[in-house]
């Protein structure tokens, strides 16, 4: 569940472009890596642009520009992750530029670029169950790179880079229909238990739609940077406010703050609430968003 941001929040979701870990040059043909550049020694600085939180064993798995990283349920610290992906075309190294997702307990669905071999620069959807070590192909191989991305069973929602369109898939990736809100996203999130409600947020304000992104209805024009929805939907808002919706974005209440712009937020299966902010931390609340501790700081 991006982060995102203000302006860059499209692009840090997936990690994309994230400036404290620029990339290598690489004299390598268009479209494929041939060397893994030298592995990150430290995520103490990193943006953290996504995170996932497994819903059968509260494993959670942090995307950033200089990793994957991943913290077990009860650990104090995270460790960098860096799986390998075998395609019937290639295979390589990936870990950092990546947004993760949890679809089901175990089975963590990312999109992003990888760090070396021979794969396609664009990734399209791949899958892992094993917590990142090891990944294999699920769609669209060197053809998409989303930047936001949604996923519960077998419904997916993704944003390709700098796109407009909301694509929604409800066969895992397989099949997609384009779904056109009145502004870009900066970040979209559906009902887990009703699909076919979906909000983005934009430089407009919020939209809903309840028919799968066919017809949309603006909810407000506050400035909203990252949306969660679980049981209830949440919006994290410019300096780290925090509001909560029970109606699907129509009305909103207060519910605390992060202290902080948040880059990503995410919500578990039991309702905590998740936030990453500057400097590589991931902060938790358990009471939707009053307070908040730290969960977790990248070193």
């Amino acid at each position: 569940m991006l982060a995102r941001l203000a302006v860059l929040t499209a692009l840090v979701l997936a990690g994309c472009g994230d400036s404290d870990d620029p990339a290598p040059a690489s004299s390598a043909t268009p479209g494929a890596q041939t060397s893994a550049p030298p592995p990150s020694t430290t995520g103490a600085n990193a943006f953290i642009g996504s995170i996932a939180v497994d819903p059968g064993d509260g494993t959670v798995m942090l995307g950033t520009g200089l990793g994957l990283f991943r913290l077990a349920n009860g650990a104090k610290d995270a460790v960098r992750v860096s799986g390998q992906l075998a395609t019937p075309s290639g295979s390589g190294q990936v870990s950092s530029n990546l947004v993760v997702r949890y679809a089901r307990p175990g089975d963590l669905l990312a999109s992003g670029h990888p760090e070396g071999g021979t794969l396609p620069e664009n990734l399209g959807l791949i899958r892992s169950g094993d917590r990142g070590n090891s990944w294999k192909p699920a769609a669209e191989l060197g053809k998409t790179d989303y930047h936001i991305l949604q996923a519960t069973g077998d419904r997916v929602v993704g944003v390709l880079a700098d796109a407009k369109e909301v694509r929604v898939s409800g066969d895992g990736g397989s099949s997609f229909a384009d779904r056109i809100p009145p502004d870009t996203p900066l970040d979209v999130v559906f009902d887990p238990k009703d699909p076919a409600r979906m909000v983005v947020a934009t430089k407009q304000g919020i939209f809903s739609s309840q028919d799968d992104g066919r017809t949309w209805r603006q909810r407000d024009n506050a400035p909203t940077e990252q949306l969660a929805w679980g049981e209830k939907l949440y919006r994290a808002d410019p300096g780290g406010a925090i509001k909560v919706s029970a109606d699907g974005g129509t009305s909103w209440d207060d519910a605390g703050g992060a202290g902080a712009t948040v880059n990503e937020l995410a919500v578990d299966a039991d309702g905590a609430l998740y936030a990453s902010v500057a400097g590589g931390e991931v902060k938790r609340s358990s009471d939707g968003g009053a307070t908040w501790t730290r969960l977790v700081k990248l070193k």
